[in-house]
């Protein structure tokens, strides 16, 4: 499927600053058409050969770089529940990327390039999100601890009390993402996003952008789900136990059980760059323009850093050599 301008056959695609389809060869707006094909690794527009992974739902044609869906891999059991639409532009994600990281002293030359920061591509990441319950019970045995003296002697009174929790919470849309290709800590690191911008998907904010289907299972995920409202109960519990000097556990247990799970499509904006034979990449919230990633570092610039203190130093003292020889 691609999106075909209705006034002048250009490629319609989703445009995050206007916040609509807008076709890049007219300037026209929300005048697309959904354009299907039976052939689903052949180019609708230039009859070409696509290449693509076993999970991509929507790519670019390679020839005539127009952004085509794969029907197959948005429908059906792969149809994804909820998107949130590209909010940022390619534009300023790589602003983004200029101020976070441009004025560090040693990353290599060409870093932040245009020839290397245009090659920026938009993915619509698989995400499930979970819905759990979790019911915590806890018992410890808490102290208390007060001082006080006089003129003889200084006290010092231990309070004991018995420490008593049951509560329960709801955890509303916990996101794991389901990709093979991204990793793990980095796509925790791109939270949060700010669910109230989530959408019933429509697949024409593909149009523009690569995506992928699932391609790992929710139950396979459901115990990284499972860690994150752990985690956050037991700091749900902690905030109620302030004040105690010492608490002794007796008894801890936090169960928690799903209620549902949701597949998304979540926008990051991917930066990639080649050091030396390895990949460094960069990661932009394509919602909320964080950014996510670790610069390489230049030897050579760390080298003629050095060299040039060195050098300062060296002709600082020859002057004050020759200033204290002239006294």
């Amino acid at each position: 499927m691609i999106f075909r301008c209705k006034n002048c056959g250009g490629n319609i695609v989703y445009d995050p600053a206007r916040k609509a389809m807008c076709c890049p060869h007219c300037d026209s707006v929300d005048s697309e058409e959904a354009v299907g094909s039976p052939i689903m690794n052949t180019c609708i527009n230039c009859g070409a050969p696509m290449m693509f992974k076993d999970h991509t739902s929507a790519t670019k044609c390679p020839n005539c770089e127009t952004y085509t869906i794969l029907e197959e891999r948005v429908s059906g059991q792969y149809k994804p529940d909820m998107i949130i639409p590209f909010k940022i532009s390619k534009d300023v994600a790589q602003g983004m990327l200029i101020d976070e990281f441009g004025k560090r002293a040693f990353t290599p030359t060409g870093f932040l390039s245009y020839s290397s920061i245009s090659k920026m591509q938009g993915h619509y990441v698989p995400f499930f999100m979970y819905d759990y319950h979790s019911d915590i019970n806890y018992h410890a045995i808490g102290t208390k601890v007060r001082t006080w003296s006089d003129s003889r002697y200084n006290y010092t009174e231990t309070s004991y009390y018995d420490v008593a929790r049951e509560m329960d919470g709801d955890f509303d849309k916990v996101p794991v993402d389901a990709s093979i290709d991204m990793d793990d800590g980095t796509m925790d690191l791109m939270e949060p996003y700010t669910y109230r911008e989530l959408e019933e998907h429509q697949d024409k904010y593909l149009s523009g952008f690569y995506a992928e289907k699932y391609n790992m299972e929710e139950g396979e995920l459901a115990y990284r789900a499972e860690k994150k409202v752990r985690r956050d109960s037991d700091e749900l519990l902690n905030n109620t136990l302030g004040g105690y000097a010492t608490l002794t556990n007796v008894n801890k247990n936090i169960a928690v059980h799903k209620r549902d799970v949701k597949f998304a499509l979540l926008p990051i904006w991917e930066y990639v760059f080649n050091y030396q034979g390895v990949d460094y990449k960069f990661h932009v919230n394509g919602q909320t323009g964080k950014v996510v990633g670790k610069t390489p570092i230049s030897k050579s610039r760390v080298l003629a850093y050095g060299a040039t203190v060195f050098g300062m130093i060296y002709i600082a003292g020859m002057l004050l050599r020759m200033a204290l020889m002239a006294l």
